[in-house]
């Protein structure tokens, strides 16, 4: 089944937590396999002056490539591993897209890529992600936090639960 639309997003999460009053609060869309992002960095994102922290990109390209392995899965899924490559800077207010898909799939593990570029279309930052679906315990306690909203598609068509 081919998704495309918003993502839904929970009540705590860093990135996409409604509730989270240090997170980003952010929306991700899902469209023909690939789940995207765009974000206006801010000053408060920055490491050196006017440079976003690379944390920052990581987590935002940790978050997306996750989505694209829980899209892929059907299952909530977290991070095993990352490898990440910084290729060039990022500025505070400028609009980054980051786009993230799943490469391979299986039971255990969902491979993922990625990369974020800038406004310009230039090279941000370019990733490699090992995801593992949670246990059936964790899934179903994680789950309990999604928030239900017309805007964002329901999270049972993605985790299967809808069939």
């Amino acid at each position: 089944m081919k998704l495309t639309g918003t993502l839904p997003w929970t009540k705590s999460c860093f990135v996409c937590g409604e509730a989270n009053p240090h997170g980003f609060g952010l929306r991700m869309q899902v469209r023909d396999g690939h789940v995207t992002l765009d974000y206006r960095t801010r000053p408060t994102d920055v490491g050196y002056r006017q440079l976003i922290h690379g944390g920052v990109l990581s987590t935002l390209m940790d978050e997306t490539m996750a989505w694209a392995s829980i899209v892929a899965s059907r299952r909530l899924c977290v991070a095993a591993e990352l490898s990440l490559r910084l290729r060039n800077p990022a500025h505070a207010g400028e609009t980054i897209h980051v786009d993230a898909w799943t490469t391979r799939t299986a039971s255990r593990l969902v491979l993922t890529e990625g990369v974020i570029t800038g406004e310009t279309g230039r090279e941000i930052l370019r990733a490699q992600g090992k995801y593992l679906p949670m246990s059936g315990e964790q899934e179903a306690i994680s789950a309990e936090d999604f928030v239900a909203h017309p805007d964002a598609l329901d999270p049972r068509l993605i985790l299967g639960d809808a069939d």
